[in-house]
């Protein structure tokens, strides 16, 4: 079995510090990056083959949902092309309604199912592969007695997933579970890891301290093996507020703790 590669999304910012942190991530032995925003900045087919020089490539683009609604595909598609990526990615739903202190609508999230899919179909006939990136919530929330992520999936089908299984372990469930269960729709894994802060009173749970990967509750060993026996391809390292390291720092932490599982290239 092919081992993962690893990835990141995040961390660095497009600064005058970007190009040599990629250098130095490069090195290091990451293959691969999230987003790509920064290399559409300035002469974008020289970006990309200065970033594919390295050995690097762009994993996915983001897809505004809002976009979605309102069949707006043309700006994911120009994006998917210029920076050379066959994924894009929805990163929110309605689901995740509680980070605006809301609680999710069940009728909001169906709307929401429904244009990703019918995105899904579209991008779909571009080479484009279109992703949702789940939260806490997607497990901690149900309608009658249902959980909004398995809502998702019995009301998608071309739709993928690209599981973060942080957010998972967060959301009380197992995510070599999840990920076995899932195999067929999933593209690609998020790797976050966290810290229990206070206590969630209304979703149960903890309020995640982002920490680096290897550091926290998440259980790495088993979840990259899970990945790897299942044959995911990337595994992209993620984490939203830094925590005793700095970004970089965490950053190589991070890729060491997975590449020493075994399991990561």
């Amino acid at each position: 079995m092919d081992k993962l590669k690893a990835g990141w999304i995040g961390f660095i910012k497009p600064d005058e510090e970007f190009w040599p942190n990629v250098e130095k991530l490069a090195s290091l032995g990451y293959r691969g990056m999230e987003g790509g925003e920064a290399l559409l900045k300035g002469d974008v087919e020289e970006n990309v083959k200065r970033f594919h020089d390295l050995g690097l490539q762009v994993l996915t683009v983001s897809a505004d949902l809002k976009d979605l609604r309102e069949e707006e595909y043309e700006g994911i598609i120009k994006k998917a092309q210029q920076l050379k990526t066959n994924r894009a990615t929805v990163w929110v739903s309605s689901i995740n309604s509680s980070f605006w202190n809301q609680d999710p609508v069940y009728d909001e999230v169906m709307r929401d199912c429904e244009a990703m899919e019918k995105a899904a179909e579209k991008l779909e006939g571009e080479g484009i592969t279109l992703c949702y990136h789940n939260h806490h919530q997607d497990f901690l929330t149900s309608h009658r007695g249902v959980a909004y992520f398995d809502i998702l999936l019995y009301n998608t089908n071309k739709l993928q997933i690209e599981l973060d299984v942080g957010w998972v372990t967060n959301g009380l469930e197992d995510p070599c579970r999840v990920m076995e269960r899932i195999k067929d729709r999933l593209a690609a894994i998020h790797v976050k890891d966290y810290i229990n802060g206070e206590p969630r009173e209304k979703e149960g749970g903890w309020a995640p301290i982002f920490t680096t990967v290897g550091n926290g509750e998440l259980n790495l060993v088993p979840v990259l093996e899970t990945a790897q026996k299942i044959g995911i391809q990337w595994a992209v390292v993620e984490q939203d507020t830094m925590h005793n390291l700095s970004p970089m720092e965490s950053l190589t932490a991070s890729y060491l703790n997975m590449k020493e599982t075994g399991f990561v290239l």
